[in-house]
């Protein structure tokens, strides 16, 4: 696979790519469809510890988003006591 990886790379001038980034985007895009860590670890061969560890940068999108829907929560809560 990774011959095709390379010659592929190379005839699209592409530098500094690795089949390792085919691994990296799939955890990625699993954990982005909220399939639980220990499902995508033992998919990929890893710990869940190990998979928080590398991709926390996707749960602190999760964090934020959770952030602000409990933003918005209390703000419609706030607004709907005041309309009464």
């Amino acid at each position: 696979m990774k011959r095709v990886i390379d010659l592929i790379c190379e005839k699209e001038k592409i530098t500094h790519f690795t089949p390792h980034y085919f691994r990296h985007t799939f955890v990625t895009i699993q954990l982005s469809n909220n399939i639980p860590i220990s499902t995508v670890a033992a998919l990929v061969g890893d710990t869940p510890e190990t998979i928080y560890k590398t991709y926390a940068h996707s749960f602190e999108k999760d964090e934020i988003q959770a952030s602000n829907l409990m933003d918005e929560i209390v703000s419609l809560d706030s607004f709907e006591k005041d309309k009464e």
